[in-house]
């Protein structure tokens, strides 16, 4: 019981660590490699998580929040972080709409977290800027 506990714990310390590489590479893209960049991201993604940030923005909300659920807590912090990395070079309607998906992910962890957050109340700032 203990070891399963155990490579349940480095599974999500992995993901973890995946998720914060993919947000070094987000908050490092120039204008120049944007396009591909992202697209690596998108990739990283489908491959780790069979999700991508285009699929999370044709999910209605209900949707999105029932994908969610199955998700562990610091992954959606991580992959809010991401979205609000990314949504500063998209300034098109799929940036927009991007950035309102990340606030149904935020809104989530708040109404589904033990713990109040500030770093999450500030990403969801930045993101309403973002609109």
């Amino acid at each position: 019981m203990q070891q399963e506990k155990d490579v349940i714990q480095r599974e999500i310390q992995r993901l973890t660590l995946f998720l914060t590489k993919l947000i070094g590479k987000a908050v490092g893209l120039s204008t120049n490699d944007f396009e591909q960049g992202f697209q690596n991201i998108e990739s990283d993604l489908k491959n780790e998580f069979d999700l991508t940030l285009r699929e999370i923005t044709n999910l209605d909300d209900s949707k999105l929040t029932k994908k969610l659920e199955g998700l562990d807590e610091q992954h959606l912090e991580k992959l809010a972080e991401l979205i609000t990395a990314l949504v500063g070079n998209l300034q098109n309607d799929f940036g927009s709409e991007l950035a309102k998906k990340g606030i149904v992910i935020l809104d989530f962890l708040n109404n589904n977290s033990k713990t109040f957050s500030l770093k999450r109340m500030q990403l969801k700032n930045t993101l309403q800027q973002g609109l």
